[in-house]
């Protein structure tokens, strides 16, 4: 073989290489049926609303909220959880992460964990993180019977006093996760909802997103 064809072949190599070290596939997005899920109250399904749309949203009304909507998608995701609709169970319990009841933003406790009114604080929580992976874990033992994964580890205290697999839908959690809690899975699920129109991701009314 001569010099001229190995140093082509070389070139043609090296090319090659450079090629596949600047190539990045294209993103494929995942296809929402926004017809299903806008009426879809199970508590399983995918997280739509990026971390920064939570913190934007729920800054509109609280400027002082802690930015804690990129620990909802992500754990959302991991846990397949709807990580934005637990934010909006988060908008709903805390008054727009204004608190004001009996558990105080330090606690990092967004879903009144082990708080029962009349002055119980309730769970505390090292990092706003932990205080999120510890809802999803909560609402994990609610909605199924299947273990929960091994890793992170179980930070939710009240975990093991959750009858396993009683509430698969948000409607689901009335009377049990809030009691009486007449309504509770539809107001949070009406937070996302509001969410959504305001992002203009889908709108029942037009039809379109």
């Amino acid at each position: 073989m001569n010099k001229v064809l190995i140093w082509t072949l070389v070139a043609v190599i090296a090319l090659g290489v450079i090629g596949m070290n600047f190539y990045k596939p294209a993103k494929v997005e995942e296809t929402v049926d926004w017809d299903k899920l806008w009426k879809d109250p199970a508590i399983f399904g995918p997280t739509v609303l990026t971390g920064e749309q939570l913190d934007y949203y729920v800054s509109l009304k609280n400027p002082n909220a802690p930015k804690v909507g990129e620990y909802y998608v992500k754990w959302g995701k991991y846990y397949g959880i709807r990580g934005d609709v637990a934010f909006a169970q988060s908008i709903h319990e805390t008054g727009w992460f204004k608190f004001g009841g009996d558990v105080v933003p330090e606690q990092n406790n967004y879903a009144g964990i082990g708080t029962t009114g009349g002055g119980v604080r309730g769970q505390y929580f090292k990092t706003p993180e932990e205080g999120v992976i510890a809802q999803l874990q909560h609402i994990w033992a609610y909605a199924t019977r299947d273990p929960l994964p091994s890793s992170p580890e179980l930070v939710d205290p009240r975990f093991h006093l959750v009858k396993k697999g009683c509430a698969p839908t948000w409607p689901d959690l009335d009377g049990k996760w809030a009691v009486p809690g007449v309504g509770y899975g539809n107001r949070i699920l009406n937070h996302w909802r509001e969410m959504v129109k305001y992002f203009k991701l889908f709108d029942p009314l037009s039809g379109r997103n």
